[in-house]
C-alpha cells in the first residue's frame, strides 16, 4: 500500500471522521483534526538533528483537545531535547478502496500550545497502518 495514497484519501475524508489519540497508554478524544501536505525548510531529504528523517514535503497534523489533562503525557513525546521520543498514534475508521478500514497514523510531536481551556498539537506524520 502506498502511504501517500492512503493519506491523500484521509485528507479528502478528514472532515467526516472521528479521531482518537493514543499516548502514554491512554486514549484521548480529538476535538479537531486537520492534516495537510506542506513544504519543509530543507533543500534535500535529510536527517534532522540525527533523530528523524525529513523529506522536502511532509504531512503535518494540527490536533485540538479540550482541557489540559493530556499535557503531562506529552513531555516524553516532544521532538527536540529528547532523542528517544514516544510515537503518538491517531486512530480512525475510513473508507479505502470501497471498504471500511481502520487507519493508524504514526506521528511525532513538533510542539504544542495551550489555548484557553485546551491544547493544540502540531505533529509530523511518520507512517500509517491500514487494517480491516
Amino acid at each position: 500500500m502506498d502511504e501517500t495514497q492512503i493519506i491523500s484519501s484521509l485528507v479528502e475524508q478528514q472532515s467526516k471522521l472521528d479521531f482518537t489519540m493514543l499516548v502514554g497508554g491512554l486514549e484521548y478524544h480529538v476535538e479537531s483534526f486537520d492534516i495537510v501536505h506542506s513544504q519543509t525548510p530543507v533543500t534535500k531529504p535529510t536527517m534532522r538533528g540525527g533523530v528523524y528523517f525529513s523529506n522536502l514535503k511532509e504531512f503535518k497534523i494540527k490536533a485540538k483537545f479540550s482541557g489540559t489533562a493530556l499535557s503531562p503525557a506529552l513531555s516524553k513525546t516532544m521532538l527536540g531535547p529528547n532523542t528517544d521520543f514516544e510515537m503518538i498514534k491517531f486512530l480512525t475508521d475510513m473508507e479505502y478502496e470501497g471498504a471500511k478500514k481502520q487507519l493508524i497514523i504514526l506521528a511525532n510531536l513538533a510542539n504544542y500550545v495551550q489555548r484557553g481551556n485546551g491544547l493544540e498539537l502540531n505533529l509530523i506524520v511518520v507512517g500509517v497502518e491500514l487494517s480491516n
